[in-house]
């Protein structure tokens, strides 16, 4: 492509999970320069890259201090969900889902040093066990990886004032913006999905969705959304998921197999051994540039 590719429109991106380091220009800059590489190596250097802005709503996690306590600092909110200790009904959330994500025999009774180093004095034995068999499937450190995005994504479903003020930061951007294509990756694609079931993505006004290593497979995740446990996209709502081979969050299943209305495009893509998850890698994806690159020259 040798002249300039006009891409109109603008972008609004959803983030996951740990991003507690970081802020919304920091994630605008990130997201953007994946992005640009994904365009200019499909399209070439003259291509135009959309407006991007991603909303950041971390800081949201914090709790406010209690009885003189310090204020969490940037980072600590991803801190707390790691040791912060499990009650009955979240403990149930996470080892469902850690069963669903390493189903099989659980190992015996009593933390194992060899998949889970140090004891987890914090977690239930129920959930270190589950988090043991995780490794052994997915392999090392596979469990503790997932296990943030579960307590994230349990917070987010089930604190409905943390979830009504994280919706409210990523609908005033949208407004403001005016964007009808969103980017959300890991739990942002969870959050993307719950504004659309509660009919706060008004269609068409938003008529892109694309999203990237998303738990939505995850049955425990969806049967806390809003309607039933399945996926269901609205018309003329464009659904387009990339998961990636080695991702420790899709397990490298896509989410098609859990429409059972509309329908969803998948797209299998390879972000490299090192950190399969990782959003840069997804936004860097030429099938990612195709389909902004499109959706934004329709807006």
């Amino acid at each position: 492509m040798n002249e300039t590719t006009e891409a109109a429109g603008h972008i609004v991106g959803v983030h996951g999970i740990g991003q507690g380091r970081t802020n919304e220009v920091r994630l605008k800059d990130d997201w953007g320069n994946a992005l640009q590489r994904g365009l200019t190596r499909k399209y070439g250097p003259h291509t135009a890259v959309p407006s991007l802005t991603v909303p950041h709503y971390t800081g949201l996690y914090r709790p406010a201090p209690v009885g003189g306590g310090r204020h969490l600092g940037p980072g600590d909110a991803d801190v707390r969900d790691a040791d912060e200790p499990m009650d009955a009904d979240e403990e149930d959330f996470v080892t469902r889902a850690l069963a669903a994500y390493a189903p099989g025999p659980l190992p015996e009774a009593g933390r194992s040093p060899d998949t889970l180093g140090a004891p987890l004095p914090y977690l239930p034995d129920a959930v270190t066990r589950r988090l043991a068999a995780a490794d052994a499937r997915h392999g090392r450190g596979a469990g503790a990886k997932v296990l943030v995005l579960v307590r994230q994504a349990y917070r987010y479903l089930h604190d409905e004032e943390l979830g009504r003020r994280i919706r409210e930061v990523i609908r005033a951007e949208i407004e403001r913006s005016g964007a009808r294509v969103l980017i959300a990756h890991s739990l942002g694609s969870v959050i993307a999905y719950d504004m659309l079931r509660r009919g706060e993505l008004r269609d068409p006004d938003t008529h892109t969705l694309i999203t990237c290593g998303s738990p939505l497979g995850w049955l425990t995740v969806r049967r806390r959304l809003p309607g039933e446990a399945h996926l269901s996209v609205p018309e003329p709502l464009h659904w387009h998921n990339l998961h990636a081979d080695g991702d420790p969050v899709t397990g490298g299943a896509g989410l098609a197999h859990v429409v059972t209305s509309g329908s969803l495009l998948d797209t299998r893509v390879s972000n490299g051994i090192a950190a399969p998850h990782d959003a840069v890698r997804y936004l860097s994806q030429a099938a990612l540039a195709d389909t902004v690159l499109a959706r934004t020259a329709a807006s």
